[in-house]
């Protein structure tokens, strides 16, 4: 999900303007929220290569401290804790299903916030993009051992979605992927299939809301799951609950759905 480089902002104006939106105040938004500078931004990034004439900026940060977790300590709330976490788990999940090959960058594993140690150092401290590239604080890491803790649910998590993806054909990376427009903007879902082994394809569902988003039964039968409500988180082992016609998915949570368990 991140690297050792900071966040760009490079994508065509054309793409954006063809979403409805206008692309310089779009970069400013996210500049503005990923650094949180928009009301109501629980990131904690910081602006890197500013260009004061134009305000075009790039963003450095960790995962987590993007994610809202840094701000979310700082506060002791429980609740924004918690869906911090969700939101880190939530994107993982995604590199781990689409295809190619996920990589985790080191301190992801543990959720771990911006290092800002670094900008105190002489030698480096000029460059922002140090708070990202992190001195591993070990006693944090052995957190990871005790349940409950942020460590524990983060790097159990992602042992749990590497183990499940191991074992599932249709991750197999034969580009074998079907992007799908459910009608809600909140969710972002796809089908990784089999065309060998057409009863081992998994639905991808992940809802960037905080609030629970529907996709509908009707929608996911027309494009070959015949019975959705039947359909099987891998990582679970439970089905989603159908409210209105709908497979109902939680904020900021994801689900692997298939025929098969």
């Amino acid at each position: 999900v991140r690297c050792h480089d900071d966040i760009g902002l490079g994508f065509a104006d054309s793409d954006i303007l063809q979403a409805g939106y206008d692309p310089g105040q779009h970069r400013k938004f996210l500049v503005d929220f990923y650094t949180g500078n928009f009301p109501g931004s629980p990131a904690r990034g910081m602006p890197f290569a500013k260009n004061e004439k134009t305000g075009d900026a790039r963003i450095s940060g960790t995962l987590a401290s993007l994610a809202g977790l840094e701000s979310a300590l700082e506060d002791a709330d429980s609740e924004q804790i918690d869906l911090a976490v969700r939101r880190i788990l939530l994107l993982h999940s995604l590199i781990m299903s689409f295809g190619g090959i996920p990589l985790l960058y080191y301190g992801d594993e543990l959720a771990t916030i911006n290092d800002y140690g670094n900008l105190a150092d002489p030698e480096i401290g000029y460059d922002n993009r140090w708070i990202h590239r992190p001195q591993i604080d070990w006693k944090r890491a052995e957190q990871r051992a005790q349940a409950g803790t942020v460590e524990y649910t983060v790097f159990e998590g992602l042992k749990e979605m590497i183990a499940v993806r191991r074992e599932t054909p249709a991750f197999a990376d034969f580009n074998n992927r079907e992007l799908l427009n459910t009608g809600n903007e909140h969710l972002f879902a796809f089908i990784r299939y089999r065309t060998d082994l057409p009863k081992t394809n998994v639905l991808v569902v992940a809802n960037f809301d905080v609030q629970a988003q529907g996709i509908s039964c009707e929608f996911l039968r027309q494009h070959g799951f015949a019975i959705p409500e039947r359909l099987t988180d891998l990582l679970t082992g439970k089905t989603l609950e159908v409210v209105n016609g709908n497979l109902l998915l939680p904020g900021c949570e994801f689900a692997w759905l298939s025929e098969t368990q």
